[in-house]
């Protein structure tokens, strides 16, 4: 790595700022709902005016309409899969929360947060990469697992970010369109990078004279759009986006996103995935410290904390009693949108943070899952941990979880 060539970020903000400076200036992001697109701040805590809430099984439209006239809100969107629903709140937001908390006829009520994706820092690199500068290939022996397996079509690896350039040549042929939850339509086309880029490091193609390989080369991969062009979407996108690629049949959905605040929303998401039979995969987070980051912090997920080349924990890392296992997130190379995006490059180029440590660890699952069908989303989590490589204390430790990832002794018997 050439002195200068890597520009940290203070915060996780900031860092969307940064890749949306790189080539999309600095408009706002369109944050999805079921009723059209909405502008919101890129570095937003919570989309303004707007909660979620779920509302007792049962519950009448009409006594859901009086209650909302009482307190001045409004429906924005729809029930989702899991209960919930968007309502934009005329007067104090805080206010609304705390009436609607003590009705019990509301089950939770909560702003509707923001997440980003999680990346820490950008360094361009030639625009014509190799197998061999992929350090992490050989550092979590994937030629070796790959004497066992490459995965087939009959798994599918969700990918729950920016969407997915599935016109790039190390990805085409190989994804679905998905769903995106930004612009509401069906074709996640990848209008930012970072979505492309997790996909390359989970799946992209090998032995095709083009580019990079991905972990799993050879699985289905779902592109799901929750993040906007500028890298920040709603909890209500990110929880749609879960129960969809859930519904879709994913063994695994891999999100290298997170937002500061817990939500029940996204949490019922989660167990609702988890109930589906998928296996959640998650970004610890960037800012460096023993701090939680959502949906890393929530039940029922794996959690990735970064390594570097050396096996040390990236300095960005975060970590904590809640990570699983860590994998390498520094100075990655994957894939890149076709045409020109934020990052300012096409086809290639590096990134790091637990953004990319997390499709390592996803591309991985969807192995195992492909390898051993029988086994269970949590048994496959369970595999992974036991076969992983000891980094730093021995046993279980809060900076690199099990250890970091070792694909062939993953998917060996």
């Amino acid at each position: 790595m050439k002195n200068g060539n890597l520009r940290k970020v203070a915060s996780l903000s900031a860092v969307v700022t940064a890749l949306s400076l790189a080539g999309c200036g600095m408009n706002a992001p369109v944050i999805g709902s079921t009723t059209g697109t909405r502008d919101v701040a890129v570095n937003a805590a919570a989309v303004p005016g707007e909660i979620l809430v779920k509302f007792r099984p049962g519950l009448s439209s009409n006594s859901v309409k009086a209650m909302s006239a009482q307190l001045g809100m409004k429906s924005v969107g729809s029930v989702n899969r899991v209960g919930v629903q968007v309502m934009k709140v005329s007067g104090d937001t805080k206010a609304a929360i705390a009436k609607l908390q003590k009705n019990g006829n509301v089950l939770y009520a909560e702003p509707n947060y923001m997440a980003y994706a999680s990346d820490y820092a950008v360094e361009m690199t030639p625009n014509d990469p190799k197998l061999g500068e992929q350090w992490a290939i050989n550092k979590v022996s994937a030629p070796a697992a790959w004497d066992i397996t490459t995965g087939s079509e009959k798994t599918l690896l969700a990918i729950v970010d920016t969407g997915v350039d599935y016109s790039h040549p190390d990805l085409a042929g190989r994804v679905d369109k998905g769903r995106d939850f930004i612009n509401n339509d069906d074709d996640a086309m990848d209008d930012q990078g970072h979505g492309t880029h997790c996909a390359g490091i989970a799946a992209a193609s090998t032995n095709n004279s083009v580019g990079i390989a991905g972990l799993a080369p050879n699985v289905k991969i779902l592109a799901v759009k929750v993040l906007s062009k500028d890298g920040g979407g709603s909890y209500e996108s990110v929880a749609n986006g879960i129960t969809y690629a859930a519904d879709r049949g994913s063994h695994v959905i891999s999100m290298s996103l997170g937002g500061s605040t817990p939500s029940q929303a996204i949490q019922d998401a989660i167990t609702y995935a988890n109930s589906k039979g998928s296996l959640v995969v998650v970004a610890m987070g960037n800012n460096g410290r023993e701090s939680k980051s959502y949906p890393a912090a929530c039940d029922g997920v794996m959690a990735v904390g970064a390594t570097d080349i050396s096996d040390n924990k990236a300095s960005f890392s975060q970590y904590g009693s809640w990570i699983s296992v860590g994998a390498p997130g520094h100075n990655i190379m994957s894939t890149l949108p076709v045409k020109a995006n934020p990052i300012g490059q096409t086809m290639y180029g590096s990134l790091s943070g637990t953004s990319m440590a997390t499709p390592y660890v996803a591309g991985l699952a969807a192995l195992v899952r492909d390898q051993f069908p029988t086994l269970t989303a949590m048994q496959v989590k369970a595999k992974i941990e036991k076969s992983a490589d000891d980094t730093g204390t021995a046993g279980f430790d809060k900076l690199f979880g099990h250890g970091r990832i070792n694909a062939a002794a993953a998917v060996s018997n």
